[in-house]
């Protein structure tokens, strides 16, 4: 094992299917679940990839990753035009339990799978994180569109169909981030040794996870509240439609009787 590891970090699609991808590539598996697959390809060489849509290389050169995410296009659902990225470099320590973080480079004293897959599960998230910011940031650009036509003209020109779109996105952001980063929470294994929580701590910390989180966060609260009042002012033109409708049934229905004595 070299004495440093560079990892790098894609978020390449909206969902990766790693069912499907364990059958088409079983060999050098060496962990597996229903979200994701670790591999280890030989001594220096390691793949994460998670079902969110992240895959995660450590110790690869650019033409094997380029090679592998050409692989990864067969079990990519709505993969994406332009991957975002990002990459940290390990050095491997003399201290058994050294920890030190400075500016992009983290020292290690232990290394084994446990520590590996920590490091590339927080690098899958961060990546995850810069996808669901700019789909928090986009939905929110479209909202504030719609914002500037109820300031300007004094109406919004927002369908139902068009709003529950949103809420849709909105909270399929919310349950997506839920059900697949530890955020907020140590995964299990950091629970069960020391030096894993210490190493889930330093990388929440380096990648400002919580902080970005909580922006995104916001940030969905903000479309929320911005929905709820275009709803609520659907709500009230749909009532006032109906009532409208009503009253003119009620007139046509007076002046028919009123007609019918007449003749």
């Amino acid at each position: 094992m070299d004495d440093k590891i560079l990892y790098t970090a894609y978020h390449i699609a909206d969902r990766i299917d790693v069912a499907n991808y364990r059958l088409l590539h079983p060999e050098h598996l060496i962990t597996k679940s229903s979200l994701e697959l670790y591999y280890q390809l030989d001594i220096t060489r390691y793949v994460y990839i998670v079902s969110y849509g992240a895959v995660v290389f450590a110790g690869m050169t650019k033409p094997d990753i380029e090679e592998y995410l050409k692989l990864l296009k067969a079990s990519s659902i709505r993969p994406k035009s332009s991957a975002t990225s990002d990459d940290l470099e390990i050095l491997l320590g003399e201290r058994e339990d050294e920890i030190t973080l400075s500016f992009d480079t983290l020292a290690l004293g232990t290394f084994n799978h446990s520590v590996n897959k920590m490091i590339m599960m927080h690098l899958a998230q961060s990546v995850a994180l810069d996808h669901f910011n700019g789909l928090s940031q986009s939905i929110l650009s479209e909202i504030k569109a719609y914002t500037h036509d109820m300031q300007v003209y004094g109406k919004v020109k927002l369908s139902q169909k068009k709003a529950m779109s949103f809420i849709g996105k909105t909270l399929n952001t919310k349950n997506t981030i839920a059900e697949n980063l530890y955020i907020l929470d140590s995964p299990d294994v950091a629970w069960e040794n020391e030096y894993l929580d210490r190493l889930h701590d330093t990388l929440v910390r380096h990648f400002e996870l919580v902080p970005r989180y909580r922006e995104i966060d916001n940030t969905l609260k903000i479309v929320e509240d911005n929905l709820t009042v275009y709803m609520s002012y659907n709500h009230h033109r749909e009532s006032s439609r109906l009532e409208w409708i009503i009253i003119i049934l009620i007139i046509i229905e007076v002046l028919d009787t009123f007609a019918s004595k007449l003749f």
